[in-house]
């Protein structure tokens, strides 16, 4: 088989299964898209494929199409990182009252100290776990990041199977995942911010610490306004046309390229691009790129993902990391942000049934977890125990948040 023929099988596999076991499965409607393509993505690798059938894994995994799937990876983890920095847009963080203040901090707060301190329970009980040349600090911010983090691109999708996009908790969850997304991604850079400094001395760590608020307001006071102008008048009839996608494109490449210069991942770069971009640009970029990445980019870096991922079910320690992970997630995210709620005011139901919805993760945390295994933070057991925790966190949110919001309506309240 021809290097090409190989590669095109893998594609057609990578970007149609993941649809067609989500349909004759009947979980449409119980589970997002996102979930079905990680799962896709682990069975293709060594956890599955390579102990099933190790000859036809390596005669379809091999050098060459590793670096194909790479290459496609790598742009779908650009746009993707894009996409996500135009979420967070004006009108998703809008303050929606009180109780938007208080459960955003929660929901921040709460599931990643819980994580940080699982994070040293983990060191405690599995030191091995523990990469050379990483403090203990280090890897519980990791693991504290991980746990706090939600999806907000596929809340956003949630909302839409769930029909809830219009509604107070629809509104509430996405203002709330925008707050979280911007809190833990800035936690994530200085991270690695921190960790690029140990690694190349300190006079580099020095200088990235100094070039990091300089790059920032350069992204806000001159590409943000220039953005604006040169995107619009390449606009035709409001939306977004193919000279007008390049300029968007070009520049958040050469943002991406700044970040990684910078020993920060290239796709803060690209995140902070889609932040600044001007409002009135938002939605016609999301809607010639966001549909395109998670359906037909995306898969090739879940499946690039799998590969990366073995995991091993008579491992003691991948389960203890597993359980404690996802225990420490639903927890943390549920239950902080539902206590948050019902102290400012919100039922029961659909207090639990908020902290339902934010607990999704799916590609935000895989990416993350990505980001974490390329630094050398996190260990590879321990990047598949939290790969595994994302799958079941976010498989599990749009069943409990339907449950909860059951509740609510038999209540007559509004949802």
């Amino acid at each position: 088989m021809t290097p090409s023929l190989n590669f095109l099988v893998l594609a057609l596999v990578v970007v149609v299964l993941p649809v067609a076991v989500l349909r004759l499965s009947g979980l449409k409607g119980l589970v997002p898209l996102v979930v079905v393509q990680i799962m896709v993505g682990i069975v293709l690798g060594p956890s599955v494929f390579g102990r099933v059938a190790p000859g036809l894994f390596q005669m379809f995994i091999n050098p060459a199409s590793l670096a194909s799937l790479a290459g496609i990876g790598s742009i779908a983890v650009l746009i993707f990182g894009l996409t996500t920095g135009l979420h967070l847009g004006p009108g998703i963080l809008r303050d929606n009252g009180r109780m938007f203040s208080v459960v955003a901090v929660a929901n921040v707060v709460v599931p990643t100290a819980l994580g940080c301190l699982a994070g040293y329970w983990i060191l405690a009980r599995h030191p091995e776990e523990l990469p050379p040349g990483i403090s203990s600090a280090e890897f519980a911010v990791a693991v504290g990041i991980c746990t706090g983090m939600t999806a907000l691109p596929v809340l956003g999708a949630v909302l839409r199977e769930m029909d809830l996009l219009g509604s107070r908790i629809g509104h509430l969850a996405l203002g709330i995942a925008g707050i979280n997304d911007a809190a833990l991604w800035i936690l994530l850079s200085v991270l690695l911010t921190a960790r690029a400094g140990q690694m190349a001395g300190g006079s580099f760590g020095l200088a990235t610490l100094l070039l990091v608020p300089l790059y920032l307001v350069f992204m806000i006071r001159v590409v943000r306004p220039l953005l604006g102008s040169m995107v619009v008048a390449r606009m035709r009839d409001g939306m977004v046309d193919e000279r007008a996608l390049a300029v968007v494109g070009a520049v958040t490449i050469v943002s991406a390229l700044a970040t990684e210069a910078m020993g920060l991942h290239y796709i803060i770069g690209a995140f902070v691009t889609g932040a600044v971009m001007p409002a009135n640009l938002r939605k016609p970029i999301l809607d010639r790129l966001q549909v395109l990445t998670v359906v037909l980019l995306m898969p090739f870096f879940f499946a690039l993902t799998g590969l990366r991922t073995l995991i091993d079910p008579g491992s003691p320690a991948f389960l203890e990391l597993f359980l404690i992970a996802t225990a420490v997630a639903m927890v943390g995210i549920v239950g902080g942000t539902a206590l948050a709620a019902r102290l400012t005011g919100a039922s029961w139901p659909f207090a639990l049934g908020l902290g339902a919805l934010l607990q999704t993760k799916g590609l935000m945390e895989v990416i993350v977890l990505t980001v974490l295994l390329d630094s050398g933070i996190i260990s590879a057991n321990v990047f598949a125990a939290l790969v595994l925790m994302a799958v079941v966190s976010t498989a599990l949110a749009m069943p409990l948040a339907r449950l909860m919001l059951a509740r609510e309506a038999v209540a007559g309240q509004q949802i």
